[in-house]
């Protein structure tokens, strides 16, 4: 073979990877030993520093199942390969999934575990694939291992097994059957409602859910699931998973709340007035050291919001074995912004508040000595635009404000990070990819696998791969790259 056939040869090759993998994850694919480390309020790889352009994608496992299990592999590498094109390097994924003995609606399904101590194994399966197609195209996980909230099962559903599976005072959440429905079945609309359950306020789940901190047997489940997951070996990579680089954090909990609020200081009832005697602070230090003696090569992280105030934070984040602190930032459920208001003063609040959060939240973390991930951020489309629609959460409505936000938020936590601040990177929530409300389908497990979880209105926080909202999350790759590059190399 001569040298001109040879190199037209290589070079087809590289055209036929390329093609099939927009990506280019082929050339990114993370090295399986090189561990993301904390370098004082900075990240670090093998190559300098380490700045997350990251997305949540928490139902990862569930779309890399076989069709079987309602999953479609298709998709799933499709949207990879869209977000990898963006330079997403992150993704903030489900490691756990609780069922139930009987049908329980508003969560995930089918679920990872079954019962204590009995798993899905295709399902698990599936969450091998998704961290095997991650890695291929330089993506690194945050595991989060379990859950405030309903939607995964959660804490409410190791508290129920540990009382001999007693009923679980679910608050107020979506129901796809429940009316309005359109003339195709399973195609929605639905709404919030209680159908099928009783009525119970978010206090009473909370409190219930809570449980788990003072609970011996619902711990002891938990702590059996997280030992679970770390010690399994990858069926794809061959890889533990306490082994394997590309998963980057394990993370406590999705949102754990505080045991016991003092009621409430500081903006919008936001801020808890300091609790020293809070369970949530020796359930932290238990079960982050806990992870630490099975990983210690991977990186810790609690998944608290920081809407609990400064010394919460503090206390939560504080602990040796929690390795960098998070922040989420949710302007409308927090009573800051209405996507009824099409005002630029109602915009400009939202963005007046974020950038005072990230400011006051990079300020705290420095003084505990941690970096910072805006692991969660989102905003409504422009959806006055749907007030007069079945359904208010079209994927038809502008992105005017949405857009306008993100390039705020975005833009601010880079200049933190530019500027020596904590903040290491941001994680909009949460990717929808090719899925949209007016084409939607349930499956045979009731389940869309939109971009907001089964507990809310599909479409209401999605960012779809059309949306501008990906230019700006690429925008925000592209500069960290070129500062990172002029300050010491990596990314």
């Amino acid at each position: 073979m001569t040298r001109t056939k040879l190199a037209l040869l290589i070079l087809a090759s590289l055209a036929l990877d390329t093609a099939a993998h927009p990506g280019g994850h082929k050339n990114h694919t993370i090295d399986p030993n090189d561990f993301v480390k904390v370098d004082g309020l900075r990240l670090k790889d093998s190559k300098g520093l380490h700045y997350l352009t990251g997305l949540n994608y928490w139902a990862c496992m569930n779309p890399a199942a076989p069709a079987s299990l309602g999953g479609n592999v298709t998709r799933l590498r499709t949207e990879l390969d869209q977000m990898a094109a963006k330079g997403v390097n992150h993704l903030r994924i489900m490691a756990s999934s609780e069922g139930a003995p009987t049908p329980q609606p508003f969560r995930m399904n089918p679920a990872l575990l079954k019962s204590p101590g009995s798993y899905n194994e295709e399902l698990f399966k599936s969450l091998d694939v998704c961290l095997a197609e991650m890695g291929k195209r330089g993506m690194r996980a945050t595991m989060t291992l379990g859950n405030q909230w309903q939607w995964s099962g959660g804490f409410a559903q190791y508290v129920s097994w540990a009382q001999n599976d007693t009923a679980i005072p679910y608050p107020e959440s979506w129901n796809m059957t429940a009316p309005p429905q359109r003339a195709i079945p399973g195609t929605g609309w639905g709404n919030y409602t209680v159908q099928g359950v009783d009525a119970h306020s978010y206090n009473e789940f909370i409190d219930y859910s809570n449980l788990i901190y003072s609970n011996a047997q619902a711990e002891q489940w938990y702590k059996d699931h997280i030992a679970t997951v770390i010690s399994r070996k990858n069926t794809v990579t061959g890889r533990l998973y306490k082994e394997d680089a590309t998963i980057m954090t394990w993370q406590l909990a999705n949102e754990p709340q505080a045991q016991k609020a003092l009621g409430y200081e500081g903006p919008y009832n936001l801020y808890l007035k300091p609790n020293p005697a809070d369970l949530l602070f020796p359930w932290v230090e238990r079960i982050s050291s806990y992870i630490r003696s099975l990983a210690p090569n991977q990186l810790i992280s609690v998944g608290l919001e920081a809407k609990q105030g400064e010394y919460y934070f503090k206390r939560v984040n504080n602990f040796s074995t929690v390795d960098y602190a998070t922040t989420h930032l949710w302007v409308q459920n927090w009573g800051v912004y209405s996507m009824k208001n099409s005002t630029n003063a109602g915009l400009k609040a939202a963005q007046d508040f974020a950038g005072a959060f990230l400011t006051n939240t990079s300020r705290w973390a420095a003084g505990v000595g941690k970096p910072v991930f805006l692991e969660e951020f989102g905003m409504a489309r422009d959806n006055w635009q749907n007030q007069d629609s079945d359904y208010p959460y079209l994927s038809s409505a502008t992105t005017t404000h949405k857009d306008a936000y993100f390039e705020t938020v975005i833009s601010t936590a880079v200049s933190l990070f530019e500027g020596n601040g904590s903040y290491i990177g941001t994680c909009p929530w949460a990717y929808g990819g090719s899925w949209r409300p007016e084409t939607q389908h349930v499956n045979e497990f009731g389940m869309v696998w939109a971009g907001d979880p089964p507990h809310e209105s599909p479409g209401w926080y999605d960012v779809y791969d059309t949306d501008e909202a990906m230019n700006i999350v690429g925008q925000q790759a592209e500069r960290v790259k070129r500062w990172i590059e002029m300050n010491g190399g990596g990314y």
